[in-house]
Order: structure tokens, then sequence, then C-alpha cells
């Protein structure tokens, strides 16, 4: 999304989605905590902000392996968001606004998915998708061919899946 965005002009609203709630975690974990600050974010801010939070909270976690409440405020800091916005990560009334968020996401695409999940609005139609999961994140040309791709099959009513075994672990 990040890659396709600008090339595009493609409208972005980033949403919640936790796996820890699907998958029944009662215990909060810094991934949830993370969610709650950028539905915190999102509630002041608008969907402005938040691929660049998300770009950074997710290159803390999985680029550097840094799942800890420090890394939610670095990426806060390099997103260019007040640190006060730490404080969500620990205030459960955010749970609400990710089930919302989840259950919109479902109602589009089915609950036997994971994420990411892309839906698309064109007047009164929606079409919904699970994916792509790629790695190494594709750039350019690359990218934009996908993206033509995924759009494609995901406005096709009789496409459901597509799926390989990974090769090797994920690059990022």
């Amino acid at each position: 999304m990040v890659e396709v965005t600008p090339l595009r002009n493609v409208p972005v609203r980033w949403r919640a989605y936790s796996l820890a709630i699907k998958n029944g975690h009662s215990e909060p974990t810094t991934t949830q905590g993370a969610l709650r600050v950028v539905e915190a974010v999102w509630a002041d801010h608008g969907d402005e902000p938040i691929g660049r939070l998300y770009t950074e909270i997710g290159t803390r976690f999985i680029v550097k392996g840094d799942v800890s409440p420090g890394a939610v405020s670095d990426a806060l800091a390099a997103a260019g968001l007040d640190q006060s916005y730490g404080a969500a990560a620990a205030d459960e009334r955010w749970d609400d606004e990710i089930r919302g968020s989840m259950a919109e996401a479902i109602d589009h695409v089915g609950p036997e998915v994971g994420v990411p999940i892309l839906v698309f609005r064109d007047d009164d139609t929606t079409a919904a998708i699970f994916g792509p999961v790629v790695s190494p994140t594709p750039r350019g040309e690359e990218a934009l061919a996908l993206w033509d791709h995924v759009v494609g099959l995901a406005w096709s009513p009789s496409f459901f899946e597509l799926k390989r075994s990974r090769t090797g672990s994920p690059e990022v």
C-alpha cells in the first residue's frame, strides 16, 4: 500500500485488526497496545498519519524485532506524533474500536482470513480480499503490476483464493 498509494492515487482508510483478539487471547499484548495507540491517533487526526505510524510500528516490531512499549513510543516520535498517545496502549476503551474495525472487515471478506485485508469501494459496490502477503516488498513497476492484478481478482465475484507455501523466511 505504501508503495502503490502515491503512484495510483489510491485513497486509504487504514483500520485496526487484532489477531490476538481474533484468536481469543485474554492478555493484552504490545501489539494490541499499538493498535489502541493507532485508534487514538485516528480519533484525533483521521487517516493522514496512520500509514506513517503503521510503517514505523512495523519497522520496529518486524524489522528490528523490538516489540517493547518503547518501540511504540519511538514509532510515535518517528511519525511526528505526540508521545502522549502512548498512554492509549493501556486504555481498554480502544478495544471496542478495534473490534468494530475487525467486524467491518469480516463483514466484507468473511471470518476465515488473516491480515492484510483490502476493501475496495466503487460508488455503492464493494469488493474485498485477504492479501496479498508478499516478501520482499515489490517496488515500482513490479508493485503496480501486482496491485493491478490484486484489484482485478478482488472485483471478480468467482475468485476466492490463491496460495502457495513460503519457500523461505520473510524479507523485510
